[in-house]
């Protein structure tokens, strides 16, 4: 795509390796990528700014998730896009970007990566596809696969091409091997049985993403298996007597209940028992920190109910292992109250916790 002077597109899946083959490929060449998270907060003068500081230095730019940019901005970062390929094409030493002029470095590049199918995010507009070229040749076996506009579709002998040969179309990125992921992750965990029970863990997501209802807010992918896999190697470590069995079960049942559906819980439940048969391992529990918790919730003058306590418990445990947590649920299901109980928790553990209450309609670009 850069020898066509064109952008890059690579498409596909998070954890496919979209981003790391930009950055790998800038790291051979010898050129500094810059990576950039988009997101709808995203303007036409943002992304201008990015790119006049690209093409006067000659760096690379990698929008990671760029089709959550609002498609309204998306229309006008084509013009900004257009008139720098247009100068590399020309050859010129100067050109006029957005007004102003500025010098160009035509060793600039300018490379989106997208995930499709995902809630929030919009279709490039025709004028910004037009601009940008995939790369994909996902190698099966010892087969090359080529999708071109030009070729068709072939199926070509890897051997049969030189690189002068190769030919370059749309592009998407191969899904990563989830078993082998797994299994070298849960080595690294410290387990012993690592194949074995990779293969539990995979199929245990397939079959959830199959057979549980489609919620907004349900994740089978490979953010979410890595987040497991990490609270197995804590389990493991802070119980070396376990079968380490017991230790993924505890592990897969404790992390993924808090966010399934009460309709979905039986098949969830139905599906740990398939996988792990005549396990029954009890939830680690913190008698001491229920004692607390029971005690904050009856400081807001609240009833200190088994199934309230344990949501409590749940979010502290998610926090431990997530960056950010959303709780969801219908009005009056006591979503705000959960929060408001772990906050006195802490309070009440001396841990000076902090919080401030954000209206979204508030926050401006």
């Amino acid at each position: 795509s850069l020898h066509l002077i064109m952008g890059g597109a690579p498409a596909g899946p998070a954890g496919t390796g979209k981003t790391e083959t930009t950055k790998d490929l800038g790291k051979a060449l010898g050129v500094m990528v810059y990576v950039f998270n988009c997101s709808e907060q995203m303007d036409y003068k943002s992304c201008g700014a990015i790119y006049k500081g690209l093409a006067q230095t000659g760096a690379w730019g990698c929008f990671d998730e760029f089709n959550r940019i609002s498609v309204e901005v998306l229309s006008v970062v084509a013009v900004q896009v257009k008139s720098v390929l247009d100068a590399i094409k020309a050859r010129k030493i100067k050109f006029n970007f957005m007004g102003q002029i500025i010098a160009l470095t035509p060793s600039v590049g300018m490379f989106i990566t997208m995930n499709p199918g995902y809630a929030g995010r919009t279709e490039l507009p025709e004028n910004l596809k037009a601009l940008f070229r995939c790369l994909d040749l996902p190698v099966i076996g010892n087969l090359v696969y080529c999708e071109s506009s030009v070729l068709d579709h072939a199926v070509i002998e890897a051997g049969d091409l030189g690189t002068d040969e190769m030919p370059v179309g749309p592009c998407a990125m191969v899904v990563p091997d989830f078993d082998l992921i797994s299994e070298i992750m849960l080595i690294a965990e410290g387990f012993q049985d690592a194949r074995l029970l990779a293969r539990k863990f995979i199929t245990l997501y397939t079959l959830c993403r199959e057979l549980l209802s489609k919620q907004d807010h349900y994740d089978w992918g490979l953010r979410a298996i890595k987040s497991v896999l990490v609270v197995a190697g804590a389990l493991k470590r802070a119980d070396r007597a376990r079968p380490e069995d017991q230790v993924l079960m505890r592990a897969l049942r404790d992390f993924n209940i808090p966010k399934i559906v009460t309709d979905d819980v039986p098949i969830f439940m139905g599906l740990i028992g398939d996988l792990f048969p005549a396990l029954d391992v009890p939830r680690k529990r913190d008698y001491d920190f229920e004692k607390v918790v029971k005690q904050s919730i009856t400081d807001l003058k609240l009833q200190p109910e088994d199934n309230f306590v344990l949501k409590v418990v749940q979010l502290e445990e998610l926090l431990e292992v997530r960056h950010s947590v959303f709780i969801v649920g219908f009005s009056g299901t006591g979503k705000t109250m959960v929060w408001r109980s772990l906050f006195k928790t802490y309070q009440n553990q001396k841990r000076k916790p902090i919080y401030n209450d954000l209206n979204p309609k508030a926050v401006t670009k």
